[in-house]
């Protein structure tokens, strides 16, 4: 083969593998930040912001600004603005999300938002909003929502105690399910017991899943592989639930797993099909 046959044929196997590398779609990861990150995030907006005014000219922030709903104080926007900031920052503790609260952050934002997306994009200030609207991006994700918000968008997060309660709730629904599905197993005297002990054996490892998963909540690591685990494990149970001759019999104690998992799939920005 001769060296130009050769680069067409490199040429052709790279193409070929950029063309698949465009065509298989990123797959979306269990990622959650935990309370304490969520603080910090509040934090850095609020300083990203105090610093992003600072930065503003003075002849802007005593402007008039003529936006798509109409005339405002720059002054006065930016002074709502902070203070929604630090209404969310303060109303945030381990037991509520501030969920409201951050609805009315994302809100407050489109304005300077608004502003600065008029203004030349050298002017004084730009690249300090664009640090602040990282953060505030970032918030919003965590939330299940986007900046700028979309209309009618859901503005909702789950906090550490309410996740580690829904992976107990499971441990807990796990064990009542695994009891139940063993006496339903019984009654089919065709099953052998290696069989059933099998079985019933997954049912309980879907309650071991959810404790390990449970222990990493508010841990300094992350718990990916540990959300992972859980919903693979808990896939498995489902199929072995819907082919097995007690399937009507487990279908309530499915039910009551299958509800808490939902909550733990959301806090991971993530959706399980119960």
């Amino acid at each position: 083969m001769q060296v130009e046959d050769i680069m067409k044929t490199l040429r052709f196997a790279l193409f070929i593998l950029i063309a698949l590398a465009m065509a298989v779609p990123a797959f979306a990861q269990p990622t959650r930040l935990y309370d304490k990150d969520v603080k910090a995030l509040l934090e850095q907006s609020k300083q990203s912001f105090e610093k992003f005014w600072d930065a503003l000219d003075g002849q802007f922030k005593n402007s008039v600004f003529k936006g798509p709903d109409g005339e405002f104080s720059v002054k006065k926007i930016g002074e709502d603005y902070k203070k929604t900031i630090e209404l969310a920052k303060e109303r945030f503790t381990d037991s509520y999300s501030a969920s409201t609260e951050i609805a009315a952050v994302l809100r407050d934002g489109v304005r300077p938002n608004s502003f600065v997306a008029s203004q030349p994009a050298s002017f004084k200030g730009a690249s300090e909003w664009a640090a602040h609207a990282a953060h505030i991006k970032a918030l919003a994700g965590e939330y299940g929502a986007v900046f700028p918000p979309m209309a009618g968008q859901s503005v909702r997060r789950y906090t550490d105690k309410e996740v580690k309660a829904a992976t107990a709730g499971v441990e807990q629904a796990a064990k009542a399910l695994a009891s139940a599905f063993d006496n339903a197993l019984k009654q089919d005297k065709a099953m052998a017991a290696p069989a059933r002990q099998a079985q019933v054996a997954q049912v309980k490892a879907l309650g071991e899943s959810a404790k390990v998963l449970g222990s990493r909540i508010g841990d300094t690591q992350p718990a990916s592989a540990q959300y992972t685990a859980l919903f693979d494990q808990a896939t498995k149970v489902k199929a072995t639930l819907t082919g097995s001759s007690a399937a009507a019999a487990t279908q309530a104690g499915w039910a009551g797993v299958s509800k808490q998992l939902t909550v733990i799939a959301t806090a991971f920005h993530m959706t399980w099909a119960e």
